[in-house]
């Protein structure tokens, strides 16, 4: 729960002089405005919202969609002898399959906007907090959208689609080919689910900020010559005949066909926390983007009274009272191709060192059992990492392991920690709250890592100085 700072600067104490004069200070009525990311997958690009329906959104916390399996008719020769009589000898009964999505992701903390501080500010806090409201949403939808998607993608490991987009692929112009590889897995579709090809008016690919003037510089769709190239850059997008949207809906072009949008920093950092990770891992490890389709990708978003005003029960003020209650799923994971720099698989390297007792799906950040708190106590043979929970509303602590390393720098994401797992000489499972038996040289650094039942994680790190 929030608790409001209390203080109290008042004049003359404070106030401005100017060679001795107090000046006048005022406080302008103009605000400055905070800008979000608007939806970035919609109309049927990327994901479906039509399967479910709002009224089912809200009322439902499970929905579910039956697809009918097609029957698999074979071709058959008359005057054959086998099954070449003039009725064939087989027959088939229908088919279907049940596919679902959970609806239990909600948002409504409630936003308080006492009196007090509305009187004396000149600005209008109430309409300035609605707006806000829906920026934000807008991004936790993109990053719940984005997350379902990749956590559908590693945990189906080598049966995934994933394309690797290299540094030499950049030096050698071959960006857009990589990009047409990656489009060319969704023409395979999924056999498994009798889809031959994915849709290509149901696709969109999106990929992170800072990859934006990669696919530029490396001459993605640049045809035509200069005067092309010129047009592109005024435009701000990647092709001549697209003007980047990319606040509004992140749209900066099209590759192979493709609608091409970023997920703007915000966007990547929700999906991260969806995911369990922390929130810079999307932006800061080998993740580029992906290319989905939504025939393999559903949506429901419940907005009915998406936000109340009520009066404030402790005192006058108001309270907004926010409610908007939405689920994704990725059904298919054939619909979905991951892009990266390099091989990435975040839930395959959580899976190598927690082989058992971790459930990994998707959550929202503010019901996950991340691990908090930690106190150190290190030397050069050993060190000791405490007080590292993952308690629930019951004070039930949800931490089921722990693994380190010895290293030169200090770690924030997943991806890195990996990467200096693999080239570390000291390294193992530990206990929180034991003395772990090592060796620590003089300004090296523990990275620990601990992760919870639902597969939240924390990176604890601790500097040794002799």
């Amino acid at each position: 729960m929030a608790v409001e700072t209390i203080s109290q600067i008042l004049s003359p104490t404070n106030a401005t002089y100017i060679d001795g004069v107090s000046a006048q200070r005022l406080l302008a009525k103009a605000t400055l405005k905070a800008a979000f990311q608007k939806l970035v997958e919609k109309n049927g690009k990327g994901v479906n919202d039509n399967w479910v329906k709002e009224d089912e959104a809200t009322r439902a916390a499970q929905v579910f969609v039956n697809r009918v399996k097609p029957a698999k008719t074979l071709a058959r020769e008359m005057g054959a002898s086998k099954n070449g009589a003039s009725y064939s000898a087989n027959q088939h009964y229908t088919e279907t399959e049940t596919v679902a999505i959970e609806l239990l992701q909600v948002l409504d903390d409630p936003i308080l906007v006492p009196r007090a501080r509305q009187d004396m500010i000149p600005t209008d806090l109430v309409s300035e907090q609605l707006d806000l409201f829906t920026g934000r949403l807008a991004t936790i939808i993109n990053g719940a959208t984005a997350a379902s998607k990749l956590l559908a993608n590693y945990e189906a490991g080598d049966d995934a689609n994933k394309i690797n987009i290299t540094s030499s692929d950049i030096a050698n112009k071959d960006v857009a080919l990589r990009f047409m590889e990656a489009n060319s897995l969704l023409d395979e579709g999924d056999e498994a689910h009798s889809i031959d090809i994915f849709p290509e008016d149901t696709r969109i690919a999106c990929v992170k900020v800072s990859y934006r003037p990669i696919l530029k510089g490396a001459g993605v769709l640049v045809i035509g010559g200069a005067n092309d190239a010129y047009e592109i850059l005024r435009k701000g997008g990647i092709d001549k005949d697209t003007n980047a949207t990319r606040l509004e809906d992140g749209f900066i072009g099209t590759i192979d066909g493709v609608p091409c949008h970023v997920l703007s920093n915000e966007s990547l950092r929700h999906a991260s926390r969806f995911m369990g990770l922390p929130e810079k891992e999307l932006k800061a490890s080998p993740f580029i983007g992906y290319i989905a389709s939504s025939y393999a990708n559903a949506r429901g978003v419940s907005t009915a009274d998406r936000i109340k005003v009520v009066d404030d029960p402790n005192g006058q003020g108001v309270r907004l009272q926010p409610y908007v209650k939405f689920g994704v799923a990725t059904w298919y994971h054939k619909g979905v191709v991951a892009l990266q720099s390099a091989t990435y698989n975040p839930i395959a390297a959580l899976k190598a060192h927690f082989a058992s007792g971790v459930t990994y799906k998707l959550k929202a950040e503010g019901s996950r059992l991340f691990p908090t708190g930690g106190s150190w106590t290190i030397g050069a043979s050993s060190f000791t990492l405490a007080s590292v929970v993952a308690n629930d509303d019951w004070d039930q602590d949800h931490v089921v392991g722990s693994v380190f390393y010895v290293g030169s720098a200090k770690v924030d994401t997943l991806a890195a920690f990996e990467t200096g797992y693999a080239a570390a000489t000291y390294k193992g499972d530990f206990t929180i709250g034991t003395s772990k038996s090592t060796t620590i040289a003089d300004t090296q650094w523990v990275n620990a890592l601990v992760i919870s039942d639902d597969g939240s994680i924390a990176i604890f790190s601790k500097q040794y100085e002799a």
